[in-house]
């Protein structure tokens, strides 16, 4: 009889010792799936790559792996075929697909810039003001940044779209285009302008355009995911969060882990980096920017639909509220 009651002791304290493990905020389920997230090849991805070569996401109890992809829209893809959990993109790449599908959200922009965006000609072209530009081909990578970037500068002086021809092209071809006199200019992303740049300083001509456009670069998942996969997604802005402060703490030391992530020299890193501004935030910026993009896209003709979406459905706050938000302590 004490055997019977001492085997049943036993099964009832595991039974309680389990379920306080279960409850427990902190405790991680061994089955939990590992994150992959598609990271665009850029110094925009700063806060994802230090997150991961310095162990904050590991800290937050995620196996996650960086799956680098040239350019967001192909990040984007990436995501919606299943072949990442998590992706990298701009507001344009999200603004583009809106017309098209509604099952991806926005959980957090982490990145922004003013700078990150170039339009480059070839210096023997002569082409060095946006009224040249017209009746020439200009190579873009179509449904991003690169295309919104060069009509805002043509909308900016008040020339029409129409009087440009576009080309798209892939994000690692623009150069070449270039460079061969496929098209006369082009509309392309860091570091790619700078690598150009660098490699023929004296045959390619960058337009100042600074300020022109403010990117935003965010951080998208299924929308199915959003409340199934919660708890992780804050575990990884958590993580993001912590890179960042690292990366305000220790600028020198962040720019040669991006450097190394990215396979560029430091001096390129160093060069661009105080363009970056990272920040972990969903503002009316975010908003409005894909608000206005929209409009742009349907008196262009750019998309099908001409029904502007309704970006606030776009846009899910919560994992980022447990992040940011933090208790008021009332002070006696």
């Amino acid at each position: 009889m004490e055997k019977y009651l001492l085997l049943l002791f036993l099964l009832l304290g595991s039974v309680l010792l389990w379920l306080g493990v279960s409850a427990d905020p902190a405790y991680i389920s061994s089955t939990e799936r590992p994150l992959r997230i598609a990271v665009s090849t850029s110094p925009l991805s700063s806060p994802i790559i230090i997150a991961d070569r310095m162990g904050f996401f590991s800290k937050q109890q995620l196996t996650v792996q960086l799956l680098p992809i040239k350019g967001g829209n192909n990040c984007f893809d990436a995501l919606m075929r299943g072949d990442a959990d998590l992706a990298t993109s701009s507001e344009t790449v999200v603004m583009f697909n809106s017309f098209q599908r509604n099952d991806f959200s926005i959980i957090s922009s982490f990145a922004e810039s003013d700078n990150d965006i170039k339009l480059l000609t070839k210096a023997a072209s002569g082409i060095q003001r946006p009224e040249q530009l017209l009746h020439h081909h200009i190579g873009i990578v179509a449904g991003s940044a690169s295309e919104y970037f060069m009509d805002a500068l043509l909308l900016m002086h008040d020339y029409p779209q129409q009087l440009v021809q576009r080309t798209d092209i892939a994000p690692n071809d623009l150069a070449d285009a270039l460079l061969v006199g496929a098209v006369d200019a082009i509309s392309i992303w860091e570091p790619f302008a700078f690598q150009l740049q660098q490699q023929y300083p004296q045959q390619i001509y960058s337009f100042k355009t600074k300020g022109i456009y403010n990117l935003t670069f965010n951080l998208l998942v299924r929308r199915e995911d959003t409340t199934s996969h919660l708890q992780q997604h804050i575990r990884v802005l958590k993580a993001l969060d912590e890179a960042i402060q690292y990366i305000i703490n220790e600028p020198e030391k962040s720019q040669q882990l991006v450097s190394d992530y990215l396979k560029v020299s430091a001096d390129e890193v160093i060069t661009l980096w105080p363009d970056y501004l990272f920040r972990l935030s969903l503002g009316n910026t975010l908003l409005s920017n894909l608000q206005s993009q929209s409009r742009w896209a349907v008196n262009a003709d750019l998309v099908k639909k001409h029904t502007i979406p309704d970006y606030r459905l776009f846009i899910d706050s919560t994992a980022l509220n447990q992040v940011i938000h933090k208790p008021l302590v009332r002070k006696e």
